[in-house]
């Protein structure tokens, strides 16, 4: 009996010592030029992290918008990995915001779910970078969950968007979505845990099952690992649940199955830039070239595979962090949102 105490004491302290060295070791940190609050009208206070622009600035900032189990890293990760200060670069004003539970947001006790975030964070963010650059529309760019919101935001607040980047946001459901709400479902409350056990022996074999939401093979391993340890976090019981029913019934709605969101892309005006990627398993391209196809406003498309001319076929993560992403994807992405400001 005592033995066996031991034995659990030692394998608990071991996994508290790995957990802890890796979370330290592969940690990247933030090198925003400035971090801002938005408060919701439901009490939620939402990190967003400001890279001011470099050289002439544009007429519109950028508000980016991650996606599931991921915070605002995602898209402002440091280094070659940042689209955030890209785009800076390029004359941008970029925020990066922490939808509520994620980074550095913080709020009430309780739970929420994929509504919340757009009748809630959205509006708040849009208010801060309005109430801090005083332009009163912005560009938005969003990867995966947060090309949906970005897209149903510019759908429902047109006056204030006047553009969107919509990065391999599914518009129908596939196997692939299914598979991976059920296993976020899952480990909805273990995600960033989870992650940051693994992130150290990442890279070394290309599991399938890791496929669906990453093209493995075209990330760099050192990469790789310091975004599992640094990006990933956990998923609300209220935003699984949505995304379970919208599994089973086929459509994408409201938790109270009044607004119907997929509809809602054909009442939008704006432009938007749809990217895909060829090996993506969650939003495949078919899925994606559905919102394209149902886009009300201007749309491009854009699809990142060797047949395309690019050095890899792209999937669903690494459009944002694959090797050659910062030299491929980044400056398509730039000189869309270039175009729309010059017609701002």
């Amino acid at each position: 009996m005592l033995l066996g105490l031991a034995v659990l004491a030692l394998l608990a302290a071991a996994t508290i010592a790995h957990y802890l060295f890796w979370s330290w070791r592969l940690w990247v940190p933030a090198s925003e030029d400035e971090l801002l609050h938005a408060r919701t009208a439901d009490g939620w206070t939402l990190t967003l992290a400001r890279r001011r622009p470099q050289g002439p600035a544009r007429r519109l900032p950028v508000l980016l918008v991650h996606g599931l189990a991921v915070n605002r890293r995602f898209l402002d990760f440091g280094g070659r990995h940042s689209l955030s200060a890209f785009l800076a670069a390029a004359g941008f004003d970029c925020f990066a915001l922490d939808l509520r539970g994620h980074g550095g947001s913080r709020g009430p006790a309780g739970d929420w779910c994929f509504d919340d975030y757009l009748r809630q964070d959205l509006p708040a963010a849009l208010a801060e970078v309005a109430r801090t650059t005083g332009a009163q529309r912005v560009l938005l760019l969003g990867h995966s969950q947060g090309a949906l919101l970005s897209l149903l935001t510019a759908a429902l607040r047109p006056d204030e968007v006047a553009g969107v980047v919509a990065l391999a946001g599914p518009a129908h459901l596939g196997p692939g979505l299914l598979a991976s709400t059920r296993l976020a479902f899952a480990v909805r409350s273990w995600a960033r845990f989870l992650a940051r056990m693994v992130a150290p022996l990442t890279g070394y074999l290309h599991l399938a099952a890791a496929q669906v939401s990453i093209n493995t093979r075209n990330v760099e391993r050192p990469v790789l690992q310091r975004f599992l340890a640094t990006a990933v976090e956990n998923v609300s019981q209220g935003v699984a649940a949505q995304l379970r029913g919208w599994m089973a019934s086929g459509r994408f709605a409201s938790r109270d199955g009044a607004v119907d969101y997929r509809a809602l892309l054909g009442v939008a005006r704006a432009p938007a830039l749809f990217v895909a990627a060829e090996l993506d398993g969650l939003a495949p391209p078919a899925a994606v070239r559905a919102g394209h196809d149902a886009w009300g406003g201007p749309r491009t498309w854009l699809l990142a595979s060797v047949a395309e001319g690019y050095g890899a076929d792209y999937g669903h993560g690494d459009l944002v962090f694959g090797r050659r992403a910062p030299e491929e994807i980044y400056p398509r992405l730039s000189q869309w949102m270039g175009e729309v400001d010059s017609r701002s």
